[in-house]
Parts: structure tokens; sequence; C-alpha cells
């Protein structure tokens, strides 16, 4: 054991904040494997069952890991690609601002037009098969064609329309075809507005991040989509350490007496209030996410140095192909994790509360399991094909 320490404490800084970032990668991609479990779950202050019934306990999990906890993982996402833009990009230059755009349309735009084209037209393809063989109305073709048209690259879903700012006005929050890459869509519009960023952070400095922490705990801010103040508030964050030197780990290490506590405390006061499924929890809910996103790294640097737990490159490299691929609808089986819970709920018997809970709490890691294997197996048939829908990982 004293040499696992030893080991682990013997990274620098640098190396500490590299491993750290790399071992948060693949947890947080189970994170938003829960957040798209959504649970049949309800309110804990409407709730008129047990809290120590069977329900009421798959209730307190569902909120806790599919409305609140894991709900920091796409913030950190955006903070460690702002961090990363600017690390080794300390002064501005306009051509390297190019080079880092010309490496970001391999890792960001070029995945995000493959994941949002290819499954929407194999469903197109499969509606015509249903045409072609079953006699099935061309008219939902043409509908479901037009309706969605070049919507599929920025706003053909939609959720969230019941949540309010603090000015009273109805919020809403909009994906792509592949739903969750709404993370991708708003990284590749915060990406593009970088010039802005950094000179905002050079002439304002911690100013222009307390700004965007008023817009993001308000929610007053634009509904373009695209522009949600998560990515553009994460992102300056994770640019203002950087530019400012600043270390990550070390900052979260700094301050583990404050993030931590509050850390805690917010997430069982946002679990009462069901995080942003209600107006209090509305209000909650951001102050744990910044706390948590910290908490979250000064964990990983424990683990890192007290256990030398170690990133594992396969999981790492993963990470952006479980996040694109887990919930995308594929025609027949339906999109990888809802594939997973229908084998699932047919393999387990019963319909007990107990059988759902273990349903529920093995889906995600079953679901990245299947990712990781199907990885595997496109990158040992087609190696370079596979570069460009993996995130040139």
């Amino acid at each position: 054991m004293n040499n696992n320490v030893n080991q682990g404490s013997k990274l620098d800084p640098a190396q500490l904040q590299s491993s750290a970032i790399d071992l948060l990668r693949f947890p947080l991609a189970i994170m938003v494997i829960f957040i798209h479990m959504n649970p049949n779950v309800i309110n804990l202050l409407e709730a008129d069952f047990g809290l120590l019934s069977t329900q009421g306990f798959y209730n307190v999990i569902g909120i806790l890991l599919s409305h609140v906890l894991t709900h920091i993982a796409v913030p950190t996402f955006f903070l460690i690609s702002g961090f990363l833009f600017f690390v080794n990009f300390q002064e501005w230059s306009w051509e390297g601002y190019k080079k880092k755009m010309s490496s970001r349309v391999k890792t960001l735009l070029i995945p995000y037009v493959f994941w949002n084209v290819v499954p929407f037209l194999l469903m197109v393809i499969a509606m015509f098969a249903g045409v072609m063989l079953n006699g099935h109305p061309i008219e939902k073709v043409q509908t479901f064609v037009s309706e969605n048209g070049w919507h599929i690259f920025y706003d053909c879903n939609e959720w969230g329309t019941s949540r309010i700012d603090w000015l009273g006005h109805n919020q809403r929050m909009t994906g792509p075809y592949d739903l969750p890459l709404w993370f991708l869509r708003d990284l590749i519009v915060v990406t593009i507005f970088t010039p802005v960023i950094y000179y905002a952070i050079k002439k304002l400095g911690i100013c222009i991040i307390g700004l965007l922490f008023i817009a993001y705990i308000s929610r007053i801010w634009t509904l373009l989509p695209g522009f949600h103040i998560t990515a553009f508030f994460f992102f300056s964050t994770g640019a203002y350490l950087a530019l400012n030197k600043m270390n990550i780990v070390q900052f979260s290490n700094r301050y583990k007496l404050l993030f931590l506590p509050a850390c805690f405390v917010l997430l069982v006061a946002a679990t009462i209030f069901d995080g942003a499924n209600t107006i209090i929890g509305q209000n909650i809910y951001p102050f744990y996410i910044f706390a948590g996103v910290f908490s979250a790294f000064y964990i990983a640097s424990v683990f890192i140095t007290k256990w030398n737990v170690r990133p594992n490159k396969l999981l790492v490299s993963s990470c952006f192909f479980i996040y694109a691929f887990h919930g995308v609808s594929i025609p027949v089986i339906g999109s990888p994790l809802s594939f997973t819970r229908y084998l699932l709920h047919k393999i387990i018997p019963g319909s007990s509360g107990i059988e759902e809970f273990v349903c529920y709490l093995a889906s995600p890691f079953i679901t990245a399991y299947l990712c990781v294997l199907a990885l595997k197996i496109f990158r040992h048939l087609f190696p370079k094909l596979t570069l460009y829908f993996s995130g040139n990982k």
C-alpha cells in the first residue's frame, strides 16, 4: 500500500492534473448514461409512499443518480475543454487559432456531422423499406424528412420547457438528432467564440467569469440553439484557469474545505427538491453543479495519489464513442441504451420494484460495455474510418 502511495505522490502537478482529467472521463460518460435513463420518479415532497419502502428507495436513488449527482458530467467536460484549448495558448495568435480550429474540425465537427447524418439516413432508409415491403404510407417518410431537415444539426429535439429563469420566462433546451450531442454542438459554437472569450478574460479578468456565473445561476441568457449558458460559463472558467496558469487539481485542493461540504449539502437539498425539475430545485441545482465539478477533480486526485488509481487507456479513448452512440436510435434495435434495458427486463424475471431497481443500476454499465466492445470491433474492421466517428481517438 505504501508503494502505491509513493508512486502516486511522484507525479508533478501537471502530470497529476492530466491523470485526473483522464481518470474522470469514463465515470463522466457513465454519468451521462444515467441521466438518460429517465427513471419514473416523483418529487420527494409530493410522494405518497414511504421513503424506506422499495418504491421510496428506488425513487430517491433515481432522483439522486439521474436528476442531480450525475449532472456535473457535461459542465465538467466543458470546463476541461476550455482549459485544454488555452493551456498551451497563453498569447493570442490568429495562426495558432487556425491550427486549433483545424484540429477541432477533426475531433468535433466531422464526428458531429457523422453522428447526426448517418443515424438519420438509416432511419429514412428503414422507413422506405417499410413502404416497399409492408405497404406503409410514404407520407410518413415525407413528414419525417420535412419536419427534421436541417434541424437534425441543431434543434430537432426539445425539452425542459417547464423551467423558468429569475424573470419568470420559460426556458427550453434543444438538441440535434443524436440528442446527447447537444454538448458537442455547443462546444463547437463556444470554440468558434474563443477569440471573444480570450479578450474578455484578458480585459475583464475574474469579472467576466462572475458575470457569466450570475447568468448561469439566474438562467437569464439567450435561448439560441448552441449558445447554452452552461457551455459558455464552464468553458470560460476552464479558459480563465488556463490563461492564469492555474492548475485545476491544485485549485480544487486549495478550496476543498469549501467545495466538498457545499457539494454534499447542496446535493442533499437538490435531491429533496428533484434537481432542476422544481422551482426551488432550479435555484439550488446550479450551485451544486459548480461545487460538484471541482469536488470531482479533488476526489479524482485523491484516488490517484492515495490509491494509485490510473486511467485505463481503452476506456479513456472510448468515452466520446460511448457519449455519441449510447442514446442514438438505430433501426430495428433502437438505441444501445433502450436495447440493453429491454434485454435486462426480459432476462430478469418478475415486475417488482427490485427488478426495476436492478435494471436501472445495471443498464448504464452494460450499455457502456457494449459501446466499448462495438468500438473495438469497428477499430479492428475499419481502423481509419473509425477515427472519424470516435473523436479522432
